[in-house]
């Protein structure tokens, strides 16, 4: 829903207070979300109680506590503007001195971010055009990059098929190898040389509208011979994340997205390397292993006093035992 309570004065405070049309996005997303406690009280998120923000923050189900946690960083600033500009009833703000742990309350717990590979082999096996198969398997593999563009720009020529080895090119951090099974790289080899027609939503869709033709392209993931579409063009950020909604929502992953597939990978990899530890050694990850996972995954390192490194705080809010033992310990 796409409504605003007081939608003028949110505007004004969105004007006044963001400068970054990004960030006014995200907290626009938050005024929608809010809309539905606003409403039923009769009053504006200005003038809310804790109880009431705090209620706001669960029905937007953030899905970790930063998420949580900026917005109600988001909130907080709402309100003191609202005071500065006398609106709030109360000049007493509810959310001073709020620690990060008041955040954790809210977490939904339900929310399925990350899959394993065994449901991972499922979904790919259950649909039936390559194009999407590519797609999910490259994501998980960590062939990723800013806004998608190692997958994007992969090309046939960037994979030395005998050896495993792909070149792989982001928009931003430029050139980078990585190293594939043969079975992702057999994938990679039929993806690109396929002929057949796209099924349209894998094949549910109505008889009028059943296939699209693919575009010829040097590309692996190919665009569809649909609207101003050019041939040779490599695909939008948007058709990958079309075809990752398609898959979320037809096999009923519906917070399954680009970057929770390429950190379900990142689990995966970790339970791999937890497992092939040696008979005696500590079964637990440690640097060494948080790094060989940030490098396959091309997470960008910290430097500091000529030192690089990886942050593995950073990598531990999601690569921990409680996620693998969720996916792989049943």
């Amino acid at each position: 829903m796409n409504k605003m309570y007081n939608e003028d004065i949110k505007k004004r405070f969105l004007h006044d207070y963001y400068k970054n049309e990004t960030t006014r996005k995200v907290v626009e997303y938050i005024f929608y979300y809010s809309y539905g406690n606003e409403a039923p009280l009769g009053k504006d998120l200005y003038d809310f109680s804790l109880d009431e923000v705090g209620a706001t923050i669960a029905n937007s189900r953030p899905k970790s506590l930063n998420v949580a946690a900026t917005r109600g960083n988001f909130i907080s600033q709402y309100i003191s503007w609202a005071i500065e500009n006398n609106l709030r009833t109360s000049n007493i703000h509810p959310m001073q001195s709020l620690s990060r742990e008041w955040y954790k309350q809210f977490i939904d717990k339900d929310i399925k971010q990350f899959i394993s590979k065994r449901e991972l082999d499922y979904v790919d096996d259950n649909l039936v055009n390559i194009q999407d198969r590519i797609v999910l398997r490259l994501l998980f593999e960590g062939v990723y990059g800013t806004e998608c563009s190692e997958l994007r720009n992969l090309r046939w020529s960037d994979v030395e098929e005998e050896a495993g080895k792909v070149k792989l090119y982001d928009d931003v951090k430029g050139e980078r190898f990585i190293y594939l099974g043969k079975d992702v790289i057999e994938l990679i080899r039929k993806a690109y040389y396929s002929n057949e027609d796209y099924h349209n939503k894998n094949g549910t869709v109505e008889e009028r509208s059943l296939t699209s033709q693919i575009v010829d392209s040097e590309y692996v993931v190919r665009n569809l011979k649909r609207g101003r579409v050019r041939e040779g063009e490599r695909v939008s950020q948007i058709t990958i994340l079309n075809r990752i909604k398609m898959i979320a929502e037809l096999f009923n992953l519906p917070d399954i997205t680009p970057k929770s597939l390429s950190r379900s990978g990142m689990i995966y990899m970790a339970y791999e390397i937890l497992k092939n530890k040696p008979d005696g050694a500590l079964k637990e990850l440690e640097y060494e292993d948080f790094e060989k996972i940030a490098i396959k995954y091309n997470l960008t390192p910290n430097t500091i006093n000529n030192h690089t490194y990886y942050n593995s705080a950073y990598m531990k809010q999601f690569i921990n035992e409680r996620n693998i033992k969720k996916l792989y310990e049943n």
